[in-house]
């Protein structure tokens, strides 16, 4: 699959977006623009013909606590509701436009409805009597195509591998697990562990590998982070990653306390193991700094190998217009494929994984481990995934 960028629009006082901006806009500030009122329109060329698109927004949403805590968003396009949102933070969106949606108009009008817009005269001092949404500061449209150069992808989407088959999800044992997983792939744990590389967003899939008998190097293995940093990086290649001045070492827990590096440039925060007396701080700064140097080479490489299945899951829910630009941002990078884990629903039982387009699957588990406790984890419930994941992963590759 090829994903192409046909369309960048700065919202910037320096940028671009004068040309396609209709009504429910401020004046440009230095680095973003105010949605106001109850929509904001956007016009803009009919993307080339063929393919599906993606529009992505960079928002960032006008919230005041504790009366207003988030704020909505209906995305339109030539008419149709492509999305709707509710973000509290900044946020970078991303909602797909059907190829016939695209392919029927000669432009593309981009309605972008905000009922939640406010006055920052209503809360505070301030003399603002806008109705402010959010603000945007760049939209972005990009083409997805399959490349007929490329072996065929032998999967459409929607097609799901259900974890209630075969042996049945009650298969729980260690060895009855092992010997399903080897059944399902060929490969036994620590292999199967191997072909999978975690993105986020905390370190329980990590966890989960150690389980299985792995020990992989990995920059996002034992690390946190939101969605949008971790996006910036994948996007910026890490750069600058693990300069001393960056590295941050804090003794934190209960007796004997661990050293939790927290970086500062992409907001990473993970486990050293590593406890109270046993390194000084600015020797751990230094190997820490080190280690983030040689890690972020090393994921580099394996983002453009495109050999692995990058795996993002959060406690907290993660809609499909998160998910996106982290799959693109990946995908920029190399052939890779996104496992995106979220918990199992009522038609797609716990060890369900479906491919929503080529290169994104979506994995259902039973539960996630709980955010004070990372060991916790359903065991059974990541191998079910992962077995089906790298399955689904080989025959849309078309691979046996």
């Amino acid at each position: 699959m090829v994903v192409e960028l046909e369309l960048a629009i700065a919202f910037g006082a320096g940028g671009n977006s004068q040309s396609y901006l209709g009504g429910g806009w401020a004046q440009p500030e230095p680095a973003f623009t105010w949605a106001v009122g109850a929509e904001s329109h956007i016009l803009i060329p009919r993307g080339t013909d063929g393919g599906e698109y993606i529009l992505t927004l960079d928002v960032v949403p006008f919230v005041h606590a504790p009366e207003l805590l988030t704020q909505r968003l209906i995305v339109l396009v030539n008419g149709a509701v492509v999305g709707a949102s509710a973000f509290a933070r900044p946020t970078l969106l991303g909602y797909r436009l059907p190829a016939d949606l695209v392919r029927k108009a000669g432009k593309l009008t981009i309605v972008l409805q905000h009922p939640d817009a406010a006055r920052p005269s209503e809360f505070a001092t301030s003399a603002d009597e806008r109705l402010l949404a959010f603000s945007l500061a760049e939209a972005r449209l990009y083409r997805v195509t399959v490349d007929a150069s490329a072996k065929p992808w032998g999967l459409p989407p929607g097609i799901m591998m259900s974890g209630a088959e075969g042996h049945g999800f009650g298969v729980q044992r260690p060895s009855d697990l092992a010997a399903w997983v080897e059944t399902r792939t060929g490969l036994g744990l620590p292999r199967l562990a191997l072909k999978f590389e975690s993105v986020g967003e905390n370190c329980e899939f990590g966890l989960v590998q150690r389980r299985c008998g792995a020990e992989p190097l990995g920059l996002l293995r034992f690390s946190s982070t939101f969605l949008r940093p971790l996006i910036r990086g994948l996007d910026d290649g890490f750069e600058g990653l693990g300069e001393p001045e960056d590295v941050d070492p804090r003794l934190e827990g209960d007796s004997p306390k661990e050293y939790m590096i927290h970086e500062k440039k992409y907001g990473l925060v993970y486990h050293s193991f590593v406890y109270e007396g046993q390194r000084s701080v600015w020797l751990m700064r230094e190997q820490e700094a080190a280690r983030l140097k040689f890690l972020r080479r090393k994921f580099i490489e394996e983002l453009e190998a495109a050999e692995k299945i990058f795996v993002y899951k959060r406690n907290a829910p993660v809609p499909e217009e998160e998910v996106l630009p982290l799959f693109l941002s990946l995908r920029r990078r190399g052939d890779n494929t996104l496992l995106w884990v979220v918990p199992a629903e009522r038609d797609r039982p716990a060890g369900t994984v479906e491919v929503m387009m080529p290169g994104l699957l979506k994995g259902y588990i039973d539960r996630f481990a709980p955010e004070d406790d990372a060991h916790d984890f359903s065991f059974g419930g990541w191998m079910k995934v992962c077995a089906n994941a790298l399955v689904l992963a080989g025959l849309c590759k078309g691979g046996a």
